[in-house]
């Protein structure tokens, strides 16, 4: 039996200070071992906590895992950077074929290689959850990216950056819960709505700017809330909201614009696109895999003002992108779209164990 451990590389409460909540999560990171479990694989969920813990996973969705929590015993002021050196000591006792970090360049994942996968030359593979290059990248078995952007990046290389061989990425698609997600009556509150953690990381400043001709709403919480509220005072500023509540708040709003300028494929986006709702985001970093023409428009600095206004404008053409959009996700990211990449990460643990 192969047994495989998922560490998240910034902690459990990088997103949300509540245990409770971040427990009932129900998302990839949840799943991807759920559905390995009932496969046949040994697996556990590994984390950074405020305090060590154990769960069990729900048994609803695959079959049942244990949930490690490690406590934090440094890496500064900043979350994405704590770590726990109880669980490096964990994972230089424990027996595991393959190790799979979520996240290229959290304060966990490099604690962890430098103390324990690299000096015990340990495999690992490494999903990318934003990010596309970390020091920990070149010396992974396996890399599951988010989307064409991130691998015409990587195969190309850079100055810096030795070039990653196509054969050890693949595509990993999001894990939408399409009933949670779905198209709601509601009558319009907003034109544009935005979903989105308030740090300074975050960039707000275009949606910002549709506020001055629009009705613009951002839902998320965040150490920057207060300063970016004083900001852009237009915006109606919604704070930190429960993951359960965002698709009836994506049904009072025209269309989703993502305000992040540092992500390739922000989860929120096919979300919004499950709610039927078109999406806006810039072409830098979306590629158009992320953001189908059909489904939304990929922007630039210079035209997003006037191609988002002429969509509202348009309620045809905001219907058939969304129709489009919820379409799209239900074929591409539903709850088992992680089933192959979970059969991958069986043969790669075959292969480290021969």
């Amino acid at each position: 039996m192969a047994r495989i451990v998922f560490v998240l590389t910034y902690p459990a409460y990088h997103s949300v200070a509540d245990p409770a909540e971040w427990l009932r999560w129900d998302n990839r990171d949840r799943r991807m071992p759920a559905l390995l479990a009932a496969l046949g694989a040994d697996v556990e969920l590994w984390g950074v906590g405020a305090a060590d813990a154990g769960h069990v996973s729900d048994a609803a969705f695959g079959a049942p895992y244990r949930i490690r929590l490690f406590a934090k015993t440094g890496g500064g002021a900043r979350s994405r950077d704590h770590y726990s050196d109880a669980l490096v000591a964990a994972a230089r006792r424990d027996a595991a074929d393959l190790f799979v970090l979520i996240g290229t360049n959290g304060g966990a994942g490099y604690r962890l290689f430098d103390r324990a996968l690299r000096p015990d030359a340990r495999a690992f593979a490494l999903i990318i959850g934003g990010d596309y290059w970390s020091r920990l990248v070149p010396h992974a078995r396996l890399l599951f990216t988010e989307g064409a952007v991130q691998e015409d990046a990587l195969a190309a290389g850079g100055w810096f950056r030795p070039r990653i061989p196509r054969t050890r990425m693949e595509r990993l698609p999001k894990t939408i819960d399409t009933e949670l997600f779905r198209p709601l009556g509601a009558e319009r509150r907003w034109d544009v709505l935005s979903v989105s953690r308030v740090t300074r990381w975050k960039s707000f400043a275009e949606v910002g700017v549709l506020s001055r001709a629009h009705r613009v709403a951002v839902a998320g919480g965040g150490p920057d809330a207060a300063r970016m509220a004083r900001r852009y005072p237009a915006i109606d500023w919604l704070g930190h909201r429960r993951h359960a509540e965002i698709p009836q708040l994506l049904a009072q709003a025209g269309l989703y614009f993502h305000a992040g300028r540092r992500d390739y494929f922000p989860r929120a986006i096919p979300e919004a696109m499950a709610c039927a709702r078109p999406v806006v985001g810039f072409a830098d970093r979306l590629g158009a895999d992320v953001i189908p023409p059909e489904c939304g428009l990929r922007v630039t600095e210079r035209d997003f003002r006037p191609l988002v206004a002429a969509l509202l404008r348009d309620p045809v053409r905001m219907a058939q992108m969304g129709a489009a959009a919820r379409a799209h996700v239900v074929a591409t990211h539903g709850l088992r779209s992680s089933e192959a990449a979970c059969r991958t990460l069986l043969r790669v643990a075959a292969e480290v164990r021969a």
